[in-house]
């Protein structure tokens, strides 16, 4: 009897880690089971500053993902968005686009000590939002996960790429924008109460916006340092992003370092 239960536990262990373990700052790597809800919302902080201005922002992600088919899961997110220049008096505030992604399985294993799988997404943001806040441009993005999870760790990578202003219509388009995302985390459980764990987390994060439209490229690399608090089907978040690279072409702001606080709930 002995010998089933702990390949028993190992798999609701694992089973745990896919749901609540992994990466804090990419909202692509939620993928609930068949018929089930995720939901996270967060505090995201962040600054930054040139020689003219220091511009402070304040977020809040809404995110709903739902589990349509055990290979397929969609997800939207509404974000509000606060931002301030501390050297005068302007203030930009409101709803940011709907954001709305699809994610397919490709492959997926599971096994009594392991679980393994791919997963491309296709996303886009709808132009809704407030015009204080947003450009009210199609920016659709393409891209795709792989999470391995040995037992109680699990290491989590996301790369994607954004077509900003797909149908011309600003001046000044930025530029499309890579991304490569990583998380290395580690399920550590309660010995007196199964369904909690603490869940330490390292991610690395860079970003690349090219040149386009009279605007400089841009590129960026976080390091970052965080935590989950896990019961049951609720989780508790902390991150920080710590710039450890920045390019400095001229007229390129400086990024400080930036905070996220959340919640996640299974239901």
């Amino acid at each position: 009897m002995k010998n089933k239960i702990v390949p028993i536990l190992l798999l609701t262990l694992l089973f745990q880690a896919e749901l609540s373990a992994g990466g804090i700052s990419v909202d692509a790597g939620l993928t609930p089971p068949q018929d089930r809800f995720m939901f996270r919302t967060q505090y995201r902080y962040m600054s930054m500053h040139n020689g003219l201005m220091t511009m402070n922002t304040h977020m809040v992600p809404m995110v709903l993902a739902y589990g349509i088919t055990s290979g397929f899961t969609l997800m939207a997110r509404g974000m509000y968005v606060h931002r301030a220049d501390e050297n005068n008096s302007m203030v930009n505030r409101g709803v940011n686009d709907l954001f709305v992604l699809s994610k397919f399985r490709l492959l997926r294993k599971n096994t009594a000590s392991y679980s393994f799988g791919i997963a491309p997404y296709l996303a886009s943001n709808l132009p809704v939002g407030s015009t204080e806040i947003s450009n009210r441009t199609w920016n659709p993005e393409i891209g795709f996960n792989i999470s391995f999870r040995p037992r109680f760790f699990a290491i989590d990578m996301s790369t994607s790429y954004v077509i900003t202003d797909i149908s011309g219509k600003l001046v000044n388009n930025p530029g499309n924008v890579y991304m490569i995302n990583t998380a290395f985390s580690a399920l550590i459980p309660f010995k007196s109460n199964s369904e909690f764990a603490i869940s330490p987390v390292l991610e690395g994060s860079y970003l690349n916006q090219q040149a386009g439209g009279g605007n400089p490229s841009n590129e960026i690399l976080f390091a970052s340092p965080g935590v989950s608090f896990i019961y049951s089907n609720l989780a508790l978040e902390g991150l920080v992003q710590l710039p450890v690279y920045q390019d400095k072409n001229l007229g390129s702001p400086d990024q400080n370092a930036r905070l996220i606080l959340g919640i996640k709930y299974m239901f």
